[in-house]
């Protein structure tokens, strides 16, 4: 950040681990005070397309039965991150 470097900062939504309303706020509330330097906040939907390798390594992976989040839930933690004012993609 001193060096001018834009940060970008990913924020995964995974439901029933990072979607619930309090959480996004408590994040929002870190990334508000840094957001002087950091350009833009990427909301991603979770997937599971990294299962197979967890399976590969013979690790458990618990997110297995997770799903997607729907697009309700993702219109809504971006909304949470804008009402900070910041650059939400």
């Amino acid at each position: 950040a001193r060096r001018g470097t834009p940060i970008w900062l990913r924020f995964v939504v995974v439901p029933g681990w990072t979607d619930d309303e309090d959480n996004v706020e408590q994040v929002a509330d870190i990334i508000e005070r840094w957001k002087d330097v950091i350009e833009r906040v990427e909301v991603l939907p979770f997937h599971n397309m990294g299962q197979d390798k967890w399976d590969t390594l013979g690790m458990e992976y618990r997110l297995r039965d997770a799903q997607p989040p729907s697009t309700e839930v993702m219109d809504r933690v971006r909304a949470q991150f804008r009402a900070r004012g910041l650059t939400v993609h």
